[in-house]
């Protein structure tokens, strides 16, 4: 199977866990994604207690989990393709408002403003995932002014190109730790750099 054949039964694997979700306000979730045959992917929760989540911040909970012998060991193993986190937080566009306008110039300065009060905000579920091979997926589904999720839309990242922040820093140490020997162990290039 080529890279593009698996980026798209990830994709689609994603896609479909998210639009599978039915409620909100629902905690975080580490994911494996695993291949079962020639018959695809399915993707699965890590056992992880409710009680971290509640008590620590996502990308708190992904790097103790890494260092936990019973998640690691699930995900260390052949058939994991991926690793995965389910989150839901609020995503702000240019021009919604003036207020998600300066929230976007703060956040580019490298400040980090709340964006659940700001005008024009939509709750997002995401889904960002990291195969063995250092690829990130990320795919999104909106909530709708009827309580249900939008359609789930996502996609690979092209070519060197990385997803920067502490939720993805995390999932670096995750699969770094899960997978020492493999091409996801090797560091990874962040946007505009050079091989």
């Amino acid at each position: 199977m080529n890279s593009t054949d698996l980026q798209t039964q990830i994709l689609t694997a994603a896609r479909a866990h998210l639009s599978a979700r039915t409620g909100w306000d629902e905690m975080p979730e580490l994911l494996v994604i695993k291949r079962h045959g020639d018959t695809g992917l399915s993707v699965r929760p890590l056992p992880i207690s409710p009680l971290l989540w509640e008590f620590f911040s996502p990308n708190e909970v992904i790097v103790a989990s890494a260092r936990a012998t019973r998640t690691k060991t699930i995900a260390a193993e052949a058939d994991t393709v991926a690793l995965a986190l389910r989150v839901e937080g609020f995503a702000i566009t240019p021009g919604t408002s003036p207020e998600a306008d300066e929230a976007l110039r703060r956040i580019a300065g490298g400040s980090t403003p709340s964006i659940k009060d700001i005008p024009g905000r939509i709750e997002q579920r995401w889904l960002h995932a990291v195969d063995r091979y250092g690829q990130q997926y990320l795919v999104t589904a909106d909530r709708q002014s009827d309580g249900s999720a939008g359609p789930a839309v996502g996609r690979a990242l092209d070519g060197g190109q990385q997803f920067l922040g502490v939720i993805q820093k995390a999932l670096d140490v995750f699969c770094r730790t899960v997978w020492p020997r493999s091409a996801a162990a090797a560091p990874l290039r962040r946007t505009g750099e050079r091989p």
